[in-house]
Protein backbone atom coordinates (compact mmCIF):
# COMPACT_ATOMS: atom_id res chain seq x y z
CA UNK A 1 0.00 0.00 0.00
CA UNK A 2 1.20 3.51 -0.87
CA UNK A 3 -0.09 6.65 0.85
CA UNK A 4 0.03 9.97 -1.01
CA UNK A 5 -1.04 13.47 0.00
CA UNK A 6 -3.30 15.65 -2.12
CA UNK A 7 -5.16 18.87 -1.45
CA UNK A 8 -8.13 16.74 -0.42
CA UNK A 9 -6.12 14.80 2.18
CA UNK A 10 -4.35 11.43 2.25
CA UNK A 11 -5.09 8.76 -0.33
CA UNK A 12 -4.14 5.13 0.27
CA UNK A 13 -3.42 3.30 -2.98
CA UNK A 14 -3.80 -0.47 -2.61
CA UNK A 15 -4.54 -2.46 -5.78
CA UNK A 16 -6.68 -5.56 -5.31
CA UNK A 17 -4.52 -8.52 -6.26
CA UNK A 18 -5.70 -11.98 -7.28
CA UNK A 19 -3.14 -14.79 -7.23
CA UNK A 20 -4.47 -17.58 -9.42
CA UNK A 21 -2.97 -21.03 -9.03
CA UNK A 22 -3.58 -23.25 -12.05
CA UNK A 23 -3.01 -26.99 -11.82
CA UNK A 24 -1.29 -28.91 -9.03
CA UNK A 25 2.01 -27.05 -8.73
CA UNK A 26 0.34 -23.69 -9.34
CA UNK A 27 -2.27 -24.28 -6.63
CA UNK A 28 0.43 -25.37 -4.18
CA UNK A 29 2.36 -22.15 -4.81
CA UNK A 30 -0.76 -19.96 -4.65
CA UNK A 31 -1.85 -21.65 -1.45
CA UNK A 32 1.34 -20.40 0.17
CA UNK A 33 0.01 -16.83 -0.05
CA UNK A 34 -3.10 -17.93 1.84
CA UNK A 35 -1.09 -19.75 4.50
CA UNK A 36 1.13 -16.71 5.03
CA UNK A 37 -1.91 -14.38 5.27
CA UNK A 38 -0.68 -12.19 2.43
CA UNK A 39 -2.98 -9.29 1.39
CA UNK A 40 -4.13 -10.98 -1.82
CA UNK A 41 -7.11 -13.08 -2.89
CA UNK A 42 -6.12 -16.64 -3.76
CA UNK A 43 -8.04 -18.38 -6.54
CA UNK A 44 -7.34 -22.06 -7.18
CA UNK A 45 -8.18 -23.63 -10.55
CA UNK A 46 -7.77 -27.37 -11.07
CA UNK A 47 -9.16 -30.43 -12.81
CA UNK A 48 -8.13 -32.70 -9.92
CA UNK A 49 -10.91 -32.59 -7.32
CA UNK A 50 -8.91 -34.09 -4.43
CA UNK A 51 -5.95 -31.76 -4.96
CA UNK A 52 -8.26 -28.77 -5.28
CA UNK A 53 -10.09 -29.56 -2.04
CA UNK A 54 -6.74 -29.65 -0.24
CA UNK A 55 -5.67 -26.24 -1.55
CA UNK A 56 -5.63 -23.23 0.77
CA UNK A 57 -7.60 -20.65 -1.22
CA UNK A 58 -10.35 -18.05 -1.01
CA UNK A 59 -12.03 -19.38 -4.15
CA UNK A 60 -11.74 -22.88 -5.65
CA UNK A 61 -12.85 -23.54 -9.22
CA UNK A 62 -13.18 -27.18 -10.25
CA UNK A 63 -13.01 -27.15 -14.03
CA UNK A 64 -14.55 -29.79 -16.31
CA UNK A 65 -15.94 -32.04 -13.62
CA UNK A 66 -18.02 -33.78 -16.28
CA UNK A 67 -15.04 -34.35 -18.60
CA UNK A 68 -12.14 -35.29 -16.32
CA UNK A 69 -14.33 -36.95 -13.65
CA UNK A 70 -12.22 -35.23 -11.02
CA UNK A 71 -8.98 -37.08 -11.76
CA UNK A 72 -7.16 -34.42 -13.76
CA UNK A 73 -6.13 -34.18 -17.40
CA UNK A 74 -3.45 -36.90 -17.27
CA UNK A 75 -0.94 -34.60 -18.93
CA UNK A 76 -3.13 -33.54 -21.86
CA UNK A 77 -2.60 -29.78 -22.25
CA UNK A 78 -5.24 -29.49 -24.98
CA UNK A 79 -7.79 -30.92 -22.55
CA UNK A 80 -6.62 -28.49 -19.87
CA UNK A 81 -7.19 -25.59 -22.24
CA UNK A 82 -10.62 -26.88 -23.21
CA UNK A 83 -11.63 -27.24 -19.56
CA UNK A 84 -10.62 -23.65 -18.80
CA UNK A 85 -12.59 -22.36 -21.77
CA UNK A 86 -15.69 -24.28 -20.68
CA UNK A 87 -15.46 -22.61 -17.26
CA UNK A 88 -14.33 -19.21 -18.52
CA UNK A 89 -17.31 -17.39 -16.99
CA UNK A 90 -16.63 -18.81 -13.52
CA UNK A 91 -13.00 -17.72 -13.79
CA UNK A 92 -14.06 -14.30 -15.06
CA UNK A 93 -16.48 -13.86 -12.16
CA UNK A 94 -13.75 -14.72 -9.64
CA UNK A 95 -11.37 -12.18 -11.21
CA UNK A 96 -13.83 -9.29 -11.47
CA UNK A 97 -13.15 -6.41 -9.12
CA UNK A 98 -9.40 -7.01 -9.00
CA UNK A 99 -6.74 -4.73 -10.45
CA UNK A 100 -3.90 -7.24 -10.76
CA UNK A 101 -3.84 -10.93 -11.69
CA UNK A 102 -0.80 -13.08 -10.95
CA UNK A 103 -1.10 -16.49 -12.60
CA UNK A 104 1.07 -19.27 -11.18
CA UNK A 105 1.21 -22.59 -12.98
CA UNK A 106 3.41 -25.63 -13.23
CA UNK A 107 4.51 -26.54 -16.73
CA UNK A 108 4.58 -30.07 -18.10
CA UNK A 109 1.22 -31.28 -16.82
CA UNK A 110 -2.09 -30.90 -18.60
CA UNK A 111 -3.92 -28.37 -16.44
CA UNK A 112 -1.13 -25.87 -15.82
CA UNK A 113 0.28 -26.04 -19.34
CA UNK A 114 -3.13 -25.86 -21.00
CA UNK A 115 -5.32 -23.69 -18.78
CA UNK A 116 -2.87 -20.97 -17.65
CA UNK A 117 -2.90 -19.14 -20.97
CA UNK A 118 -6.71 -19.12 -20.96
CA UNK A 119 -6.75 -17.58 -17.47
CA UNK A 120 -4.28 -14.92 -18.66
CA UNK A 121 -6.52 -14.10 -21.63
CA UNK A 122 -9.52 -13.73 -19.34
CA UNK A 123 -7.63 -11.41 -16.97
CA UNK A 124 -6.42 -9.26 -19.85
CA UNK A 125 -9.96 -9.11 -21.19
CA UNK A 126 -10.94 -7.52 -17.87
CA UNK A 127 -8.21 -4.91 -18.37
CA UNK A 128 -6.23 -6.20 -15.41
CA UNK A 129 -2.48 -5.85 -14.97
CA UNK A 130 -1.52 -9.46 -15.71
CA UNK A 131 1.62 -11.30 -14.69
CA UNK A 132 2.46 -14.99 -14.91
CA UNK A 133 4.95 -17.31 -13.25
CA UNK A 134 5.67 -20.67 -14.85
CA UNK A 135 7.27 -23.40 -12.72
CA UNK A 136 9.34 -25.78 -14.82
CA UNK A 137 9.55 -29.42 -13.66
CA UNK A 138 12.68 -31.22 -12.55
CA UNK A 139 14.63 -32.76 -15.43
CA UNK A 140 14.28 -36.19 -13.81
CA UNK A 141 10.51 -35.96 -14.30
CA UNK A 142 10.96 -36.24 -18.07
CA UNK A 143 8.40 -33.56 -18.93
CA UNK A 144 10.78 -30.97 -20.39
CA UNK A 145 9.29 -30.94 -23.89
CA UNK A 146 5.72 -30.57 -22.64
CA UNK A 147 6.85 -27.86 -20.20
CA UNK A 148 8.51 -25.95 -23.04
CA UNK A 149 5.33 -26.05 -25.10
CA UNK A 150 3.26 -24.87 -22.15
CA UNK A 151 5.66 -22.01 -21.44
CA UNK A 152 5.57 -20.88 -25.08
CA UNK A 153 1.76 -20.92 -25.04
CA UNK A 154 1.67 -18.83 -21.86
CA UNK A 155 4.25 -16.35 -23.14
CA UNK A 156 2.30 -15.93 -26.37
CA UNK A 157 -0.45 -14.39 -24.22
CA UNK A 158 1.66 -12.94 -21.40
CA UNK A 159 5.13 -12.16 -22.84
CA UNK A 160 6.62 -11.15 -19.49
CA UNK A 161 6.04 -14.59 -17.96
CA UNK A 162 8.78 -15.47 -15.47
CA UNK A 163 10.08 -19.04 -15.60
CA UNK A 164 11.14 -20.67 -12.33
CA UNK A 165 13.55 -23.58 -12.65
CA UNK A 166 13.10 -26.27 -10.01
CA UNK A 167 16.40 -27.82 -11.11
CA UNK A 168 18.21 -24.60 -10.25
CA UNK A 169 16.93 -24.69 -6.68
CA UNK A 170 18.13 -28.28 -6.29
CA UNK A 171 21.56 -27.28 -7.64
CA UNK A 172 21.84 -24.32 -5.27
CA UNK A 173 20.80 -26.32 -2.20
CA UNK A 174 21.90 -29.94 -2.73
CA UNK A 175 21.29 -30.85 0.92
CA UNK A 176 17.58 -30.09 0.65
CA UNK A 177 15.00 -32.79 0.13
CA UNK A 178 12.87 -32.43 -2.99
CA UNK A 179 9.93 -31.23 -0.88
CA UNK A 180 12.11 -28.66 0.87
CA UNK A 181 13.26 -27.41 -2.54
CA UNK A 182 9.65 -27.08 -3.71
CA UNK A 183 8.77 -25.20 -0.53
CA UNK A 184 11.71 -22.85 -1.07
CA UNK A 185 10.53 -22.18 -4.64
CA UNK A 186 7.04 -21.35 -3.37
CA UNK A 187 8.44 -19.03 -0.70
CA UNK A 188 10.52 -17.28 -3.36
CA UNK A 189 7.44 -16.83 -5.52
CA UNK A 190 5.59 -15.20 -2.60
CA UNK A 191 8.45 -12.73 -2.01
CA UNK A 192 8.75 -11.92 -5.72
CA UNK A 193 5.03 -11.30 -6.19
CA UNK A 194 4.68 -9.12 -3.10
CA UNK A 195 7.62 -6.98 -4.27
CA UNK A 196 6.02 -6.64 -7.71
CA UNK A 197 2.66 -5.66 -6.28
CA UNK A 198 4.36 -2.98 -4.19
CA UNK A 199 5.91 -1.65 -7.41
CA UNK A 200 2.50 -1.65 -9.09
CA UNK A 201 0.94 0.23 -6.17
CA UNK A 202 3.64 2.88 -6.54
CA UNK A 203 2.91 3.10 -10.27
CA UNK A 204 -0.79 3.58 -9.52
CA UNK A 205 0.08 6.31 -7.03
CA UNK A 206 2.27 8.04 -9.59
CA UNK A 207 -0.66 8.19 -11.98
CA UNK A 208 -2.70 9.94 -9.28
CA UNK A 209 0.12 12.38 -8.56
CA UNK A 210 0.22 13.35 -12.22
CA UNK A 211 -3.34 14.66 -12.30
CA UNK A 212 -4.29 17.99 -10.78
CA UNK A 213 -4.78 17.90 -7.00
CA UNK A 214 -8.42 18.93 -7.34
CA UNK A 215 -8.98 15.78 -9.42
CA UNK A 216 -7.11 13.54 -6.99
CA UNK A 217 -9.66 13.66 -4.19
CA UNK A 218 -11.03 10.24 -3.39
CA UNK A 219 -14.21 9.73 -1.39
CA UNK A 220 -15.65 12.16 1.15
CA UNK A 221 -13.78 13.78 4.00
CA UNK A 222 -10.06 13.82 4.62
CA UNK A 223 -8.99 10.50 3.22
CA UNK A 224 -9.89 7.41 1.23
CA UNK A 225 -8.63 4.36 -0.60
CA UNK A 226 -7.94 4.38 -4.32
CA UNK A 227 -8.23 1.32 -6.50
CA UNK A 228 -6.81 2.31 -9.85
CA UNK A 229 -6.90 0.51 -13.18
CA UNK A 230 -3.99 0.35 -15.57
CA UNK A 231 -4.17 -1.02 -19.08
CA UNK A 232 -1.68 -3.69 -20.10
Amino acid sequence: MVTIRTEGGEVCVEPRVAVVGVGGAGCNAAGRFHEELMPVDVIAVNTDRAALEGTHADVRIFICRDVTKGIGTRGDASLGKKCARVHAEEIRDALRGHDVAVIVAGMGGGTGSGAASVVAEIAQGLNMVTMAIAIRPLAMEGRGAAAGEGLRALRSVCPGTVAVENDRMVELFPDMTIQQAFDAVNDGIVRYVMKKTDDIAEAFAEEIRRVRPSESNVGEGAGGTASAKMAV
